[in-house]
């Protein structure tokens, strides 16, 4: 058997109208072999599934050692403020408020943009706010092409440190332009 004949089989097919007589052609048949592209789409829905029935916590509490910035020329422009929530319903929520957020530090990973005014950090329960502060901080940004953390909501820990209290995702990333924008 030929490797194109592989998936095929003999399948009586009626040639002749009114004859009744059958010929005996190959014909394909349906095989558990699946289109690549169809594979694909299979998998990616099954890779995002667990996504939804498990949702992972944004907050953080990770303390970063930090250096002033190189180039405090940097900025990233925030348009109307940005509202981030940990779930639905929401537990916890950040606030970026609107404005030009300057580079002040950077490690490795990060750079560090000073907010303009304090982020707002919210707690809620049965859907009502019960706590809610203004703490200085700002948005990282990760220095990588490739990062599973792109940007983040840090506080300042002590003069040469900063505590990194909120991650944001790939859908931080669907922003870039629209609701936030970087000078570089």
């Amino acid at each position: 058997m030929h490797c194109s004949e592989r998936h095929r089989a003999l399948i009586p097919v009626e040639r002749l109208r009114g004859s009744g007589r059958r010929a005996w052609v190959f014909r394909p048949l349906i095989t558990m072999r699946l289109h690549p592209l169809l594979f694909a789409i299979i998998v990616a829905g099954a890779l995002m599934a667990p996504s939804r029935i498990l949702a992972l916590s944004p907050l953080t509490n990770e303390v970063r050692p930090v250096h002033a910035a190189v180039d405090t020329t940097k900025t990233v422009t925030v348009v109307g403020g940005m509202v981030w929530y940990d779930g639905d319903p929401a537990l916890h929520g950040i606030r970026f408020p609107p404005g030009v957020y300057l580079l002040e530090a950077e490690d490795a990973d990060f750079l560090y943009f000073r907010s303009p005014k304090p982020l707002e950090f919210r707690v809620f329960k049965d859907s009502k706010m019960v706590d809610g502060r203004e703490i200085p901080g700002g948005l990282m940004l990760s220095k990588h092409f490739m990062s599973m953390v792109p940007g983040a909501g840090y506080i300042d820990e002590t003069g040469s440190s900063k505590m990194m209290l909120w991650k944001l995702g790939a859908n931080f990333l669907q922003l870039k332009g629209k609701n936030w924008m970087k000078s570089f």
